[in-house]
C-alpha cells in the first residue's frame, strides 16, 4: 500500500465521521426544547460542515499528488460566541431530553477527538500529523463546550427537582 493510500484512507474515514456528526446535530435540532441548546447544536452542525469541506479539500489535494498541508482554518469557538447566561428552567421532561442529546453529542466529539489523536500517532507524514492534531483540537473544543453545557443543564435539572445527586 502506498503512503498516499493510507493518508486517503484516514481522511475518508474522518470525512465519514464528520458527515455522521453533522447529520446527527442537524437531526436533533428539531428535538431540542431549550433555545440556547438549539443554537449550540445548530452551530456545531455548521462547524462539522466546515470540517467536511476542509477534509474534502485535503483528500483532493492528496489525490492530486500533493501533501496534506492545506492551511488550517480557525475553528469557530462557541465559548467566545456564547453569552454566559443561565438556561431557562423549562419543563423537567424537556431538560432531561435536551441533556440526552447533549450527552450523545459529547460522546461523538470525544470519539472524533480520540480518532484524530490516535491517527496522528500512527502516521509518518509530519504535515498530516499536524492536520490530524489540529482536527483533534477542534473536536476537543467541541467536547469541552458540550461538557460545560451538560454540567450547567444538569445543575439546573437537579435544582428544578430539588435534589442534589451524590456524584
Amino acid at each position: 500500500m502506498k503512503m498516499d493510500e493510507g493518508v486517503i484512507g484516514i481522511l475518508k474515514f474522518a470525512l465519514a465521521r464528520e458527515i455522521d456528526g453533522r447529520d446527527f446535530y442537524k437531526s436533533k435540532i428539531k428535538d431540542v426544547k431549550n433555545e440556547e441548546v438549539k443554537n449550540t447544536i445548530a452551530k456545531l452542525a455548521g462547524m462539522e460542515e466546515d470540517h467536511i469541506k476542509y477534509i474534502r479539500q485535503l483528500i483532493q489535494k492528496v489525490n492530486d499528488g500533493g501533501k496534506a498541508e492545506i492551511e488550517l482554518p480557525k475553528d469557530r469557538n462557541i465559548f467566545i460566541e456564547r453569552e454566559k447566561k443561565e438556561i431557562a428552567g423549562g419543563k423537567i421532561d424537556d431538560i432531561a431530553s435536551d441533556l440526552s442529546i447533549i450527552r450523545m453529542g459529547f460522546l461523538i466529539e470525544d470519539d472524533f477527538m480520540n480518532f484524530y489523536k490516535t491517527s496522528s500517532e500512527k502516521v509518518k507524514d509530519e504535515e498530516l500529523k499536524k492536520v490530524l492534531l489540529n482536527l483533534s483540537s477542534w473536536e476537543e473544543t467541541h467536547r469541552e463546550m458540550l461538557d460545560a453545557l451538560y454540567r450547567e443543564m444538569s445543575q439546573n435539572y437537579w435544582n428544578e427537582m430539588h435534589f442534589t445527586p451524590l456524584f
